[in-house]
């Protein structure tokens, strides 16, 4: 069992490090050029705190890829991502999911990390589409449908996060282990997967938060939920109380005292800015503006905790 975390997280603008111990860099905000395979560009605009994130390993990296399928890993984690052109997610956004989601759950066994602890995906046009036709929707067919082919039960969900973004496509990006973690769930939350119908014909395939080996909480993106309905429609400071209040229960239900390490907050209205209070989620927050998977959740946050104690 991997004691300490395999990797170490910095904020700062260019750490002074090469890029063979890079695991993952995350840019929010506007970027020039092509991305390395190693770079997450969330495509979504940057409102506040920092802007750019890096995964850093102390041990040696591999690189993986598969076509536009890429992934680095040391021994214990890795990160990846694929990209899904906005001309598939128009011919058959659920059919292109699940084949993305596929060929990702395909390579992980080939790298001696087989487990998918955590994904992030960045959906064009996230609310296009009435009814069941909304592209959400049909991404939760997609992805549900992967993952049960995979043989995965809810306990070996990954925690997730999917916002919309500016612009065309999708961006798959994701976290795989080398050991499985330990779904934990929010007992103020129906549990994602067991949602009735009337949020579409596939429940959304994530758990709320993995407790990993290394002593971290990966909790998925969080709103303002209370069972599996919204509360405080349209009401941005209310929702972000009501997020908290799910970000405690979550800690609480995985036991022991949690410090936060980085919480991202997603804003639907940039104008909302000053309701977000950076300091009460603690660690590093970054405020990017992106939408809520249900129109009428103003507000959505992921979070990192780490176990006291652990370096």
């Amino acid at each position: 069992m991997t004691r300490t975390p395999p990797y170490r997280l910095s904020t700062e603008a260019e750490p002074a490090v090469d890029a063979g111990r890079v695991l993952l860099c995350v840019t929010h905000g506007e970027a020039e050029g092509e991305p390395a395979m190693w770079e997450l560009r969330t495509g979504l605009p940057h409102l506040a705190g920092p802007q750019r994130e890096w995964w850093l390993s102390e041990t040696p990296l591999t690189d993986h890829s598969t076509g536009e399928l890429g992934l680095r890993t040391n021994a214990d984690i890795g990160f990846g991502q694929l990209r899904i052109p906005e001309s598939a997610l128009r011919a058959d956004c659920a059919a292109s999911c699940e084949e993305a989601f596929a060929r990702i759950l395909a390579l992980l066994p080939t790298t001696g990390l087989p487990h998918l602890l955590r994904s992030w995906i960045y959906l064009g046009h996230i609310h296009a589409g009435e009814g069941d036709d909304e592209r959400y929707r049909q991404f939760c067919i997609g992805r549900g449908r992967a993952l049960t082919a995979a043989g995965l039960d809810a306990n070996a969900f990954p925690a997730a996060t999917v916002i919309g973004r500016p612009g065309d496509g999708a961006c798959i990006h994701f976290m795989a282990g080398r050991e499985p973690a330990e779904a934990i769930e929010n007992p103020r939350q129906t549990s994602a997967f067991d949602y009735p119908r009337r949020y579409g014909p596939q429940p959304p395939s994530f758990v709320r938060a993995q407790r990993t080996s290394w002593g971290e909480l990966i909790v998925s993106g969080t709103a303002a939920v209370v069972g599996h309905e919204s509360r405080h429609p349209d009401d941005t400071a209310a929702q972000l109380l009501e997020t908290e209040r799910n970000l405690a229960a979550l800690r609480e239900a995985a036991g022991g005292d949690w410090q936060p390490l980085r919480t991202v907050v997603y804003l639907r209205d940039p104008a909302e800015l000053a309701l977000v209070d950076r300091e009460r989620l603690g660690g590093a927050v970054s405020v990017l503006q992106g939408d809520v998977c249900r129109p009428e959740l103003m507000v959505e946050c992921e979070a990192l905790y780490r176990r006291a104690g652990r370096n």
